[in-house]
């Protein structure tokens, strides 16, 4: 005698045994739906991505196009205007006086000479030696020298260097959540099919027995 199932038997059977193909497709569009969501939030992190760096790029573009350039050409100034003056200071080191020879040296009553050195220093030798100078020899053989004055010192201050504009730190987009769920439609596919088949068995050997009883 055949076994009689009730109707909600009958209806846990028959979605058991429904088609796995029906069972594949769902998954697929399931699938694609997950895909879809991920692209859509990978999309809205690239925006948010562009957003986060856009006053950084501006600032990396003045500092590296304006700030840094016109730091480089106040650094240049700085650096030549130090040689010289470090230039200056050591000559004036390696050659602490000046000496120059008479050019003309004229004779004049009761005050000696009158004499002409280089640079428009002229006089007798009380006016050269009010001018600063220490003069040895007498007419053309008159020689003068003069303590050089070290250059003024040095007070300018070395340029900073601009800062760098500092880059936000962004978080790498994760698709770890996507991947979790992804990976749940497929268990439950396993799960699934693996109840299907179990119940295509169930009902083939419940047939087969039945129809042995009722032979």
């Amino acid at each position: 005698m055949a076994t009689a199932f009730t109707p909600t038997e009958r209806m846990r059977l028959a979605r058991k045994t429904s088609s796995i193909d029906q069972l594949s497709k769902q998954f697929r569009q399931q699938v694609a739906a997950l895909t879809g969501e991920q692209e859509k939030a990978f999309t809205t992190y690239q925006a948010g991505v562009t957003e986060k760096m856009a006053p950084f790029e501006s600032a990396l573009a003045q500092y590296q196009t304006k700030d840094f350039p016109a730091y480089e050409a106040a650094a240049a100034g700085y650096k030549q205007r130090l040689d010289a003056y470090l230039a200056s200071l050591r000559d004036v080191q390696a050659n602490p006086t000046d000496t120059l020879q008479a050019i003309r040296a004229t004779p004049a009553s009761r005050l000696g000479f009158i004499y002409e050195f280089p640079g428009g220093i002229s006089g007798t030798v009380s006016d050269i030696e009010r001018q600063g100078y220490n003069i040895s020899g007498s007419g053309r053989n008159a020689t003068i020298t003069r303590e050089r004055a070290a250059p003024a010192k040095f007070t300018e201050t070395a340029p900073t260097a601009p800062a760098a504009p500092t880059r936000p730190e962004i978080a790498a987009f994760s698709d770890e959540p996507f991947q979790a769920r992804r990976a749940v439609l497929e268990q439950g596919l396993q799960r699934e099919l693996g109840e299907r088949r179990s119940a295509r068995l169930a009902a083939v050997s419940r047939r087969s027995r039945n129809m042995l009883a009722g032979a």
